[in-house]
Order: structure tokens, then sequence, then C-alpha cells
């Protein structure tokens, strides 16, 4: 029986053996190695020694050899994205050679681009005129180090759009990093192992990272693929797996970012009431997830719902869930709960992060709307404020005829403008927006009921960073 067991062991030693391979390699810039430089196959890790230097086991089964780009240095990104990877497949040595970016213990600035989801030449043509031509503007009135996140469905399962989209994104001239959405999985596979064959031939790793100043960004595939219509919003063993032995080489004070197409709730708010914590729905592990990144500052950035909103799920966890630049699948200006199109900017500086939210074609002070009465469908009969950034922490204070009244109600309420958009859109056709394209209801939504006679609503509007807008409603 010893012998027996001894056999067994022997046997799963050569097995092992023959699903792993040594692979050596060097990660440098300007010639010199780079150490302490984290190496992943998607599966195990190592760091570079001094001179820049690596050696581990890969599987035979890993796809790509990459690293996780150090804070002050970029890998290429003049092909449209950074290549921080190579194809595992018929290589044994691998060499990274990157370049010197931005001051690593200085400011920095995320542009997170949601759901561009083109499906038509058309649909691209309109991204690549406004909309980028309005990304590249902010990105020249930004100062400090700025990259860009894509939060997924790059396109709408039209693969050479994103091929597109790699040679339009150089314009913004900072490296833009992609993850994958639903509409970037190839739906000719009812598998989530081959369905994201065409985003890794054009971007590489679904699941990778990389350093920003002092904190990380890690990029994860939340899409458990089972076809177009089937799929589940998580992540996988795998990636749990992988995520935990990354963990262990990111330094403690290190601030996290999660940028991924699905939320990491599962059910967003669409009622009032769904703020409730015991309403939501948390993502496939979920839970699991988050204990591997205790103690870090956690910001989720994520796309999908096409909607725009800010959640608390602890204290520093919280998630932006971002509207899509292309509005209501470029049909529309505003998306369907009334954010406009449009993108966010993040800024890091002091050890203090901030935000905005820009919508395209318009100043960055454009931050909501105001309605009068008999503009809104469900408050007819009162002046309604619309906040798509809107978070616990701003204040919408309210005066009637110079009188203060308190904050502004929070209500559930459609915005007239898409309703009226969509409207003229398909005025004559013969036909209907599908469901998913409708005026949706939505949270950000404010309500101030004048007195009877009231002459003068004054509405006085602060976000959470002190800055005030003040609007002036004359009934």
């Amino acid at each position: 029986m010893k012998k027996i067991f001894l056999a067994i062991i022997c046997l799963s030693i050569l097995a092992f053996s023959a699903q792993a391979r040594k692979v050596t390699g060097k990660v440098s810039c300007d010639g010199k190695g780079l150490s302490s430089v984290i190496v992943t196959d998607g599966e195990s890790f190592t760091q570079t020694k001094g001179n820049g230097r690596f050696r581990f086991e890969i599987a035979d089964s890993a796809e790509f050899v990459y690293i996780i780009t150090p804070a002050g240095y970029s890998a290429d990104w003049s092909k449209g994205s950074p290549e921080f990877y190579q194809k595992a497949e018929g290589q044994d040595f691998f060499s990274f050679e990157l370049t010197k970016f931005g001051d690593p213990n200085g400011k920095y600035n995320i542009i997170a681009v949601g759901d561009p989801q083109t499906k038509t030449d058309a649909n691209f043509d309109e991204f690549a005129e406004e909309p980028l031509d309005d990304i590249c503007q902010t990105v020249k009135e930004l100062d400090g180090l700025t990259i860009g996140v894509a939060l997924g469905d790059i396109c709408y399962d039209v693969f050479p759009h994103q091929l597109k989209w790699k040679k339009e994104i150089v314009r913004t001239q900072v490296p833009f990093y992609p993850s994958i959405g639903n509409h970037d999985h190839d739906r000719a596979f009812k598998n989530d192992k081959q369905s994201p064959h065409m985003y890794k031939a054009n971007f590489g790793p679904e699941n990778y990272a990389f350093f920003i100043g002092k904190d990380l960004v890690i990029v994860l595939d939340n899409i458990i693929y089972h076809s177009r219509s089937s799929y589940e919003e998580g992540y996988t063993e795998e990636i749990i797996e992988w995520v935990g032995g990354l963990m262990e080489y990111i330094p403690e004070n290190a601030e996290i970012y999660v940028v991924q197409h699905s939320p990491a709730n599962g059910r967003w708010p669409r009622k009032i009431t769904d703020f409730i914590p015991t309403k939501w729905k948390m993502v496939t592990n979920y839970e699991k997830l988050i204990d591997l990144l205790d103690d870090h500052t956690v910001t989720f950035l994520s796309g999908h719902n096409h909607i725009n909103g800010i959640l608390e799920y602890a204290p520093g966890v919280t998630e932006h869930n971002v509207a899509a630049i292309c509005g209501t699948w470029w049909e529309t200006y505003y998306c369907t709960d009334g954010t406009p199109r449009g993108y966010k900017v993040f800024t890091k500086e002091d050890g203090k992060l901030s935000w905005y939210y820009k919508s395209v074609g318009k100043d960055k002070d454009f931050q909501y709307e105001v309605y009068k009465p008999g503009m809104t469908k469900n408050n007819p009969d009162c002046v309604v404020l619309n906040v798509w950034d809107y978070d616990s922490e701003w204040k919408l204070e309210w005066f009637e005829d110079g009188k203060a009244m308190g904050q502004m109600k929070q209500v559930l309420d459609f915005s007239p403008n898409h309703a009226a958009e969509l409207d003229a859109v398909y005025a004559g056709t013969g036909s209907e927006p599908s469901p998913h394209k409708l005026t949706s209801v939505a949270i950000h939504y404010f309500a101030a009921k004048p007195s009877e006679g009231t002459k003068e609503i004054k509405i006085v509007i602060t976000n959470r960073f002190g800055k005030s807008w003040t609007e002036t409603v004359q009934l």
C-alpha cells in the first residue's frame, strides 16, 4: 500500500511538471533593469531581482506573461493601449522595456469612460468626433499624470471596432487601459473561456493591474459569460485566486481602484428604499474579493447600466457607476436616467480623491438641470432638480420668495429631456424604442413644492467638495 501511495505522489509530481515550464525574462527602462516589478502568468507571481531579471514557472495553459507596471513607468501605448504583456506560447524569455511616465509621488488623474458600445460605423464616427474631441480637450486642461480607463463594452459585438478604438484613442495622448464588457465577448461561443478571444487578441489579458502614484488599479473581467443573453455578473474562483496572489505584493497604504464593466451591486438602486443595504444584491464572489482588499480604501469604477450613480458599500468602499458615453445607444444625448452623455474625471492630490462628471460638449460646471412645475412626470406640481452625480454629501437647499425651506426632497422621477429626445427619434418611423431604451426612473431627482402664490424659488446646490451653484426659477 505504501508503495502504491508513493507511486501516486510521483505520478502527481510528473503530471504537474508536465503542466508547467520554466521561463526567464527582464524588465528594464533605458536599458537598466528595474527591481521589484511584479510578474505574472495570470496564475502565479514572481518579482524581478535587482538587475531586473526574473525566473518562474508558468502554466502550460498560460496565454500571457505580463507585468504589473510600477509607479512612474508605462508600457508602450503607441498602438492604442499599453502593451504590458506578451504571448506566452513559443517563448521562454520575455523582455519588457518601459518608459518613465509621471511623478510616482505626485498628483494624478483618471478619466473613466463607460460603454462606447459602437455597433455601426456611423456610431463609431460619432464617437470619434465630439465625444473623443471632448476627452482630448479635458486631457489638455488637466495637470499632473493622466491616464484613461475604458469600463467595458468598447464595442457592441462588432470586434473590428476594438481595433478602431485603439487607433483613435491614441489622440488623447495618454495611455488608455481597457476592460472587457459583455458585448466584448464573442457570442459565437457559449462559454467563458473562448468568448473573450477577440478581446485578448486586441488588448491582452482580461485581468491585470498597474500602479498609479502610490495606488493600484486592478482591472477585472466580472462578466461570467454563457451566451449573449445569459451571463453572471461577478468573479470566478480563478480571478479570486489571482487577486489573492497579487495582494501579497501590495503595500498596505496603497489605495485600490477596481475597474470593471458591471457594478459590484447587481441590483443598482431604482427606488429610494433601495439605498438600504439589505436590498442590495452583490455580485458573485463579491465578499471574497472585498475580503482580499481588506484594510485598503477601495473605489470601484464600472459602467454597464448606462446610468450614473455613487454608492458607499462600507466605510472606505465606494462605487462610481459611470453613465454611458454613447447616451442611449447613440440615439439620444441623454442616458435613460437623464444623465447627459459623458465620462468621469478623478483626481488624487495630497492624498485626497476628488471627482466630477464631464458632459460631452458642456462646461465642467454643467452638473445638474432644473425643471419648472409641469415638466416632470412624477412631480408635476414641483420644481425638480436633477443632480446626476449626487451622493449623500451634496447639499440641496431651497428658498421660497427668500425664505429658507431646508433641503429639497429626494424623489423618483423621469427626465423630460430624454423623453423628448426619444420621441423625436421615433416620431413618424412606425416603430417603438426597445424597452431598455425607454426613459427610466432615477433616484438623483429632488423636488421643492412651492406654496400657492409663490413667485420665486431659489436653489443653492453644493457638492461634497464645497463647489456651489445657485439657480433661480420664476413661477
